[in-house]
């Protein structure tokens, strides 16, 4: 069991409400209180503002998943009645270091230098005394869900992310789990697991304006874009003397793998119908052969839909039984954490599986063949018997949707675009039967 803190704003909910409350305790509190009762050790492990992450040369950060934002946050603002150039005075809530730091540098390096007065006081105040002092010519920085409720007489809102963007071109990472490296692998295991979880649910979770800032102003993949962002933040802090480290680490992933004993005996539990938990299903996704899964997947396949005859179909199937689920969008994390959603989820009919291009704006990683077919294998290890997975001809091409067919995949697709002769062509040359759906 570790002692976990963490914060009750809105924007932390996905990354702490699929925690094992049964394992772990939950300790709340306010973000400079989370870092300080990670500083004293009265928590093992705790959601921190990334300066605080910064602050300690001990700390390791979890991987996976922040609390981020690419572009406008809506949370984290400058406001006042007057717009900067009239500013006097600035006052930084203490309740968010990270935000203090951003702020700081916004204002003395950043694009908000050119617009303030030289002679401009900056100045710390209490923890949630920005609203209060938000008045006239002095500007406050307000944090969390305050700063999405702010009284109409303030009237010049800055959005400290979307500054960041447009000086740097990166994201922003407010806070990440960090702890020490003591921490066990186990905990480090929980997190990830329960952050890919609750980022998954949370379009079905929450609903009107907090879905849309969930999903429209917060960023939570820790990957690449968002690493680039933090360490570009760690060095101009650093640099300008607000925080003792450039950098940060990242706890290393388990140095236990993959090895063909443990293939076996999760593709035998899939086979017999036992439900694979998350982490079980990530290991397949992220170090499974696809030699051994697809066999095992076809298998699957055979043992609900027996024979050789694929449906096909001539429009895109739509409604609440079927689900679309992009191959490479996020971690293998959050890819299982979709699939296990979907497998308990009732009235379930069809899913299908796309990939993301690995050059746009939504890829995490590169996407390749291999990629497709483990993850189409997995999916039919993971999904009920029942449950259609529809191989995709428009977005993958005949030649891959003959590979997805005998890789665990039962139903051939719609046209969508596809001519209909040479998708029955390329089914029958890979031996199946096609069949045009009523």
């Amino acid at each position: 069991m570790a002692r976990i803190g963490t914060v009750g704003y809105l924007n932390a909910r996905p990354l702490s409400d699929e925690i094992d409350v049964d394992r772990h305790t939950l300790v709340l509190a306010n973000p400079a209180e989370v870092a300080r009762m990670l500083r004293a050790r009265e928590v093992d492990v705790a959601l921190v503002p990334v300066a605080a992450a910064l602050s300690d040369d001990e700390y390791r950060v979890v991987p996976g998943h922040c609390i981020g934002a690419d572009g406008p946050v809506a949370s984290v603002l400058l406001v006042a009645e007057t717009p900067p150039e009239q500013w006097t005075t600035v006052v930084l809530d203490g309740v968010s270091r990270t935000s203090v730091v951003l702020a700081r540098l916004l204002l003395t390096r950043g694009p908000l230098a050119q617009r303030v007065r030289p002679d401009l006081v900056i100045e710390d105040g209490e923890p949630n005394s920005g609203l209060r002092r938000a008045k006239k010519t002095t500007a406050a920085l307000v944090i969390g869900d305050a700063a999405r409720e702010l009284p109409e007489r303030l009237t010049t809102r800055l959005d400290l992310a979307l500054l960041w963007k447009s000086w740097t071109g990166l994201p922003f990472v407010f806070a990440v789990w960090a702890g020490r490296p003591e921490l066990p692998a186990s905990v480090v295991a929980d997190l990830k697991e329960a952050g890919a979880a609750g980022v998954a649910r949370i379009t079905r979770k929450y609903a009107g304006v907090d879905l849309a800032y969930l999903t429209k102003n917060l960023r939570y993949p820790l990957d690449d874009a968002a690493l680039s962002g933090l360490r570009r933040f760690g060095a101009l802090a650093h640099e300008a003397g607000l925080v003792p480290r450039a950098d940060v680490e990242l706890y290393g992933p388990p140095s236990r793998r993959l090895d063909r004993a443990d293939t076996d005996a999760m593709l035998e539990r899939a086979l017999d119908g036992v439900g694979l938990p998350h982490a079980e299903v990530v290991a397949l996704l992220r170090q499974g052969s696809v030699a051994e899964l697809v066999p095992a997947a076809d298998l699957k396949r055979r043992e609900s839909w027996p024979g050789m005859q694929v449906p096909y179909a001539t429009a895109p199937v739509e409604g609440e039984g079927h689900a679309r689920v992009a191959v490479g969008e996020g971690s293998e994390e959050e890819l299982a954490a979709r699939l296990l959603a979907l497998r308990d989820q009732p009235g379930l009919s069809s899913v299908t599986l796309v990939t993301v291009d690995a050059d746009g704006p939504y890829a995490s990683a590169p996407n390749t063949a291999s990629d497709l077919l483990r993850a189409v294998a997995v999916a039919r290890l993971v999904l009920p018997g029942s449950v259609r997975l529809r191989a995709s001809p428009a977005t993958e091409g005949l030649g891959m949707t003959q590979a997805s067919l005998r890789s665990g995949c039962d139903h051939a697709g719609s046209l969508d675009g596809v001519d209909p002769a040479a998708l029955e062509h390329h089914l029958r040359e890979a031996g199946f039967e096609p069949v045009l759906e009523a």
